[in-house]
């Protein structure tokens, strides 16, 4: 077994950019899903552009590919389905097809979310981005660690950390979301 060693303020940067990934597919998977539920195909199609982005950028980062944050969604994706096309020219073009695929019909985006879907399960390895309490639990999670580890460094005060503390200290925010979501798995 190989042990890469990666120094701990590095791995604080590149575990604040998967947390803020995680964060963008958690929204992107509330839009997707109402979207659908609202019968708003075109918004679902975009919603699941921007899922494949970003579970392509997500997929990449936590393999050590260095990404450059892009504003612009079309930047984005071309950044980072171009980047996985150098590591996985294969994949890269499947995604590719389905990132550019037309869409027309309600049917025709229904399948082509269902084929993105598969993909990011699949062949991302990224199962838990189906279900909206795993991508919420993931983040969370990933904020808890992340959190503790730079206050520990002496980094969670640092500019664009985008979690404070808290104002009573008996609120514990993981626990609060973690509730939040018993509950809604209870409906």
């Amino acid at each position: 077994m190989t042990v890469h060693s990666l120094p701990l303020k590095g791995w604080v940067r590149t575990k604040r950019r998967v947390n803020a990934i995680e964060l963008d597919v958690m929204a992107l998977r509330y839009d997707l899903d109402g979207a659908l539920d609202a019968g708003q195909y075109g918004l679902a199609w975009w919603a699941g552009q921007a899922m494949l982005t970003a579970a392509v950028e997500l997929s990449l980062v936590e393999s050590g590919v260095e990404l450059r944050g892009q504003e612009d969604p079309v930047e984005r994706a071309c950044a980072a389905l171009d980047a996985l096309h150098r590591v996985n020219p294969v994949l890269a073009e499947a995604a590719w097809e389905l990132w550019l695929r037309p869409q027309s019909s309600e049917g025709e985006i229904q399948r082509a979310l269902d084929e993105i879907l598969a993909l990011i399960e699949q062949r991302l390895g990224l199962p838990w981005v189906l279900s909206r309490q795993q991508v919420v639990m993931r983040w969370a999670v990933s904020t808890s660690v992340l959190r503790a580890v730079a206050k520990q460094l002496g980094m969670a005060g640092a500019e664009d950390w985008y979690l404070g503390g808290s104002d009573s200290p008996d609120l514990d925010w993981y626990s609060e979301i973690v509730a939040t979501l018993e509950q809604e798995r209870r409906r």
